[in-house]
């Protein structure tokens, strides 16, 4: 199944034949160890005694995985039905060297919205004592200890759901458990931020960890809030509006299009009549590959993360970085109709013809007003699409990355999120490298960004105007300006509104 990320031949054959109990140890024994980066989103490390006699869901994930991302709210909706009855662990098996770290993983985890305990599994030696071969997979324990059942992949809600009631009665275990999870205290002005885009004098930021659009001036005072702030789905009026994880913003006349990612859908704000709605996506998680020419409105998105207005139409169209299916999809703004632009719907890194190529979490686009410009961010790769052609600038496959600098296939970028075009060069927010690096289209020559100021946490994005770039600091929730032609750099303090 194309979703489930591989952990490479030679490690996959060894975790095939591993049974499931090639551990002398208990699960509890294993898991209360806390993993070799401990246990995280906790009060205290949970004990043996926690776990026993209750039912263990185990979640082994990546947090830059796209899959693993869109089984949270499976997750949310087995805890709140089941309350103490079930504990949920998230085993967090990093893909990449940047995601090993044990802030970023519970950073990851708050902007998640997890309300479970959280092993740090850097080295998998959890990962290989359940025989796990794929992100995300889930293990469910019964209350004797025993495995009950295993998947692999998303869209096993109801399969999970079943099983836990079918093994309720042997639940002895009544503690609770509520008061082992840490409780978020993000306090800042910003939560998560994850685009900027110009906007009039200013500029839009999704705020996406308070679920909500921002219009701020130049100097970053807030000017206007679009959505309550309150997670969920809802059309209407500014204040009213529901957002969840907006992501991709892009400005069409007096119209806001967001790519409201873990709604699954594509809003809209018009800007004249001060409303939000709905313009593409049922809020369902979609799975079909095949779209072509069907009402938006029908259409099931998947985690869309980023949008750019389509080269030569006029504005009319907008690309759309479907994350989930690792396709790119087009809107027609005038009929609401969308279809496939490019990628099988395979995750993985070929190019060719639009329809055939294989993409790999496409997550962020920018254009030079002939070509496509995207950053896959599982491939750690940056692809152009052109004149029905996908061809990759850089990056060589799903587990090549790094730090590196040169030309292709030398050069290597980490999970990359954010883009922006200027002036014959693509410029990369290079997001587990915590860098900012830049594309020449002329030479192919990748470089690496000056920078001066203190270090940036994972970058989401770059915004290019001029000689500035405005870089959306993610994790350290806040909005830097870089002059790129000699490193300096300054914050840009986003702030309420000064009382008239």
């Amino acid at each position: 199944m194309q979703y489930i990320k591989l952990f490479g031949i030679l490690v996959l054959v060894t975790m095939l034949l591993m049974p499931y109990n090639a551990h002398a140890a208990t699960p509890y024994e294993t898991l209360a160890k806390g993993g070799a980066g401990g246990w995280l989103n906790v009060t205290r490390p949970p004990t043996e005694g926690d776990m026993k006699g209750r039912l263990l869901l185990l979640d082994f994930w990546t947090y830059g995985c796209v899959n693993c991302m869109q089984v949270v709210p499976d997750l949310s909706f087995l805890e709140e039905k089941y309350g103490d009855k079930l504990l949920v662990i998230g085993i967090h098996s990093a893909k990449y060297q940047g995601e090993q770290d044990s802030a970023r993983i519970l950073s990851a985890a708050k902007r998640f919205g997890l309300h479970h305990p959280v092993i740090n599994d850097y080295d998998y030696a959890i990962w290989k004592s359940f025989g796990v071969n794929a992100w995300p997979t889930l293990i469910l324990i019964g209350p004797d200890g025993q495995e009950i059942s295993r998947y692999s992949g998303e869209g096993h809600r109801n399969d999970l759901d079943n099983d836990i009631a079918k093994n309720l009665s042997g639940v002895t275990n009544k503690t609770s458990i509520a008061a082992l999870v840490e409780k978020e205290k993000q306090d800042t002005v910003l939560s998560f931020p994850a685009r900027i885009e110009p906007f009039e004098n200013g500029f839009a930021i999704a705020d996406a960890g308070h679920n909500r659009i921002l219009l701020t001036s130049r100097d970053g005072e807030i000017e206007m809030q679009i959505g309550s702030g309150e997670k969920g789905f809802k059309d209407g009026d500014y204040k009213d509006a529901k957002f969840n994880n907006p992501r991709g913003l892009k400005v069409v006349g007096n119209m806001i299009y967001v790519a409201d990612t873990d709604n699954h859908r594509l809003r809209l704000i018009d800007l004249k009549d001060r409303k939000v709605r709905t313009v593409a996506g049922t809020g369902k998680r979609g799975y079909d590959r095949s779209v072509s020419n069907e009402s938006a409105l029908s259409v099931s998105l998947a985690s869309p993360w980023d949008l750019e207005i389509l080269p030569n139409s006029d504005s009319k169209k907008l690309v759309i970085a479907s994350a989930g299916l690792h396709q790119l999809h087009v809107y027609d703004i005038p009929s609401g109709r969308i279809l496939v632009l490019a990628g099988s719907g395979i995750e993985n890194i070929k190019d060719g013809e639009a329809a055939k190529a294989q993409l790999a979490q496409p997550s962020g686009l920018t254009t030079d007003g002939s070509a496509i410009y995207f950053v896959d961010a599982e491939s750690s790769a940056l692809r152009e699409l052109k004149d029905g052609q996908v061809k990759t600038l850089i990056g060589t496959g799903l587990f090549n990355y790094g730090l590196k600098d040169g030309t292709y296939p030398t050069a290597m970028l980490q999970h990359p999120q954010g883009l922006d075009y200027a002036n014959g060069k693509i410029y990369v927010a290079d997001t587990y490298n915590s860098a900012l690096r830049v594309y020449d289209l002329k030479t192919g020559e990748l470089s690496t960004l000056k920078w001066t100021g203190d270090p940036l946490g994972e970058v989401g994005d770059i915004n290019i105007e001029g000689d500035m770039a405005y870089i959306v600091d993610t994790t350290h929730h806040k909005i830097e300006k870089l002059d790129v032609t000699n490193g300096k750099t300054e914050a840009v303090t986003i702030t309420l509104p000064t009382a008239k």
